[in-house]
């Protein structure tokens, strides 16, 4: 056999099975490469351990703040026509939600410390795939803590909203939205930081006061003047307000679509800037 017979024989050697070639991801698309790596990121949060202790996060805050804090029920303000839990229950879905988008960036820093990032850049697919199947990711496992606050809440509290079943859906999906949208912010500190340490308290100084300093647990009219001032202008506490007129079954197309815009800005402000970022990375 010549050289040239023995060349064209290899060309023609189909790829083992199950084996896709690198060049095969340059003609896939956005969202077949954002599936592909979303799957990537989800499996290290389906082991038994992690789930294990994704589940018991909400259970700890739940037992931390309906029931330590119940005594707030009765506190100047309060709402008269809903259970505390009823009205605690949809901010602590916020909470949930923003620390788990909050892991999106600590996630993309593992990536690049291990290396990862460094392998996708040599591969042929769109980068912005990347981030996407981070943000996603953060949401699944959002989406499974928030389905268990609505169980435990149920369960352990006697969490029963007047919008029913399908206020509380609601309140998942608009929580879902929020926390994905929060995600992009540490996302993009990311990647411009770089630096895992640094990430970690920048996100620990920017989640505290922002889910703290809200109307999460009494209104912000019965706070002290200087942080009603705080609390007022935290859009923390307009998610709050949403996701609890949700479930209340008061909600407004206008507080929805509110909701939705400012969340969707939010994204279409800092995806392209970590797009640019994550590129020279």
């Amino acid at each position: 056999m010549t050289v040239a017979e023995a060349e064209a024989t290899q060309q023609r050697t189909p790829p083992p099975p199950g084996r896709r070639p690198a060049d095969q991801w340059g003609t896939s698309g956005l969202v077949t490469q954002t599936l592909a790596l979303t799957g990537r990121s989800v499996r290290p949060y389906l082991q038994a351990g992690v789930l294990i202790v994704t589940f018991v996060e909400p259970l700890v805050m739940l037992l931390m703040f309906a029931g330590v804090l119940k005594v707030l029920g009765d506190a100047p303000g309060m709402p008269t026509d809903m259970a505390y839990i009823d009205n605690l229950a949809p901010a602590i879905m916020i909470i949930t939600a923003v620390a788990a988008g909050a892991q999106a960036g600590n996630g993309l820093i593992n990536d690049l410390r291990n290396d990862v990032i460094t392998r996708f850049h040599t591969m042929p697919i769109n980068r912005f795939s990347v981030l996407l199947a981070r943000s996603f990711a953060d949401g699944a496992r959002a989406l499974y803590q928030l389905i268990a606050v609505a169980v435990l809440a149920a369960l352990l509290f006697g969490f029963a909203p007047p919008g029913g079943v399908a206020g509380v859906v609601g309140a998942i999906l608009m929580s879902l939205l929020v926390g994905w949208s929060m995600s992009w912010i540490f996302i993009l500190m990311a990647a411009v930081l770089r630096n895992g340490d640094v990430l970690r308290m920048i996100t620990t100084l920017l989640t505290f006061p922002l889910l703290f300093a809200s109307n999460a647990f009494v209104p912000a009219e019965s706070m002290p003047t200087w942080l009603r001032v705080i609390a007022q202008a935290n859009p923390i506490s307009y998610a709050n307000d949403a996701t609890r007129s949700m479930v209340g079954g008061q909600i407004t197309l206008a507080e929805l679509l509110a909701t939705a815009a400012a969340c969707l800005a939010l994204v279409c402000v800092c995806a392209p800037i970590s797009k640019r970022s994550f590129r020279v990375m």
